[in-house]
């Protein structure tokens, strides 16, 4: 399984501290062999998962994982809805 990281999410983790960017990148490459999924109420087709104080919005596709969103959990929920206005 492929996995694709949007721009915007990039972005986002260059902001973020090394320590934590190691973190969500183990999380990342976890998701491709990961069973338990949390879908994202309100989004068809979303699913989140949790890396420490960070959340990594994704959508999940036959033979990829598009990561859209990278941020901390404060902020990535009025990040989602910016983006998917």
């Amino acid at each position: 399984m492929r996995i694709t990281v949007s721009s915007r999410a990039e972005k986002e983790l260059k902001k973020i501290h090394k320590i934590d960017q190691i973190a969500i990148v183990k999380k990342v490459r976890s998701l491709t062999v990961q069973l338990h999924k949390e879908k994202l109420t309100g989004y068809k087709d979303i699913f989140r998962v949790r890396a420490g104080q960070y959340r990594i919005v994704y959508r999940e596709r036959k033979d990829e994982i598009y990561i859209i969103l990278i941020g901390h959990h404060k902020d990535i929920y009025l990040l989602l809805t910016q983006l998917f206005k």
